[in-house]
């Protein structure tokens, strides 16, 4: 059913309201020195100061380091959400044991305690493991299955594939390892690229473990130096609009690459109950 005129008109305002800002970083960013508030969009059409971003990057100190430890910190933990969680949500949804359910339950309401309630206690054992000022604390959660919300979209999604897959397998030979590997993830291809979005752009634009965990300068990634990004330089607003705006190109570019498996992934979870 194709939408009607009402209809367009509100989804065009809705993705308007939320490109404004967007827009307002990019215009910004593109203004000379000291007059990113007082020159409008219309300027950009006789004058765009490009070289903001390359101040911004070089202001900024050592972006390459940054981005370097960003992306280690990220590509670990998608790897590690898609492996503990893919495999915890086959085993709620084609595994069957005693008291799965019950299991299953718990791990759900996990999802009711937000992170500051645990923040102290994991920072006090990470401390006692002598981690702190490492990546093992950010990489570390996600390789043990830290995120119940993810476990919950694999298993609404290997509920949904046909039973008769995996007993066709089981026919075969194959166990619940086999399965998984050989039948269930390269079907989940949907939900693989659905839960790497989610962690990407999580991990990517994480702010408070970084600012927890991390002490040496070496070792932040680029949320932190965007934050200590003012505070170290006198800064126009033009170069940390710049900054900004790179710092979010990644996520962006991810999001409209991946958009139709993305999608694709969270209807089939939420079409099964």
């Amino acid at each position: 059913m194709r939408p009607r005129a009402w209809q367009r008109i509100a989804l065009l305002f809705v993705a308007a309201v939320f490109a404004t800002p967007l827009l307002f970083m990019l215009v910004v960013s593109l203004q000379p020195e000291g007059k990113g508030f007082e020159r409008s969009a219309l300027d950009l059409l006789h004058e765009r100061h490009f070289e903001n971003y390359a101040q911004a990057l070089v202001r900024m100190g050592g972006f390459g380091r940054f981005l370097w430890n960003t992306i280690l910190i990220t590509v670990l933990s998608i790897a590690g959400q898609l492996l503990t969680c893919s495999l915890a949500g086959y085993a709620f949804a084609r595994v069957p044991f005693r008291g799965r359910d019950t299991l299953f339950l718990l791990v759900l309401a996990t999802m009711l305690l937000p992170d500051q309630v645990t923040a102290i206690p994991r920072f006090l054992l990470f401390r006692q493991l002598g981690l702190v000022d490492t990546y093992y604390p950010l990489v570390l959660p996600t390789v043990l299955g830290g995120a119940p919300f993810f476990i919950f979209l694999f298993r609404q999604y290997f509920l949904a594939l046909p039973a008769e897959l995996s007993d066709a397998a089981r026919v075969d030979g194959c166990g619940h390892p086999q399965i998984w590997w050989r039948i269930m993830l390269p079907l989940a291809r949907p939900m693989l690229v659905t839960v790497g979005i989610f962690t990407f752009l999580a991990t990517w634009n994480d702010f408070w473990a970084p600012l927890i965990y991390l002490v040496s300068p070496e070792n932040k990634t680029l949320t932190l130096a965007l934050a200590s990004f003012t505070r170290t330089y006198d800064t126009a607003v033009e170069h940390l609009m710049a900054a900004s705006a790179v710092v979010l190109l990644p996520c962006v570019f991810v999001y409209f690459l991946a958009q139709r498996l993305f999608l694709r992934g969270v209807a089939v979870a939420a079409s099964k109950g």
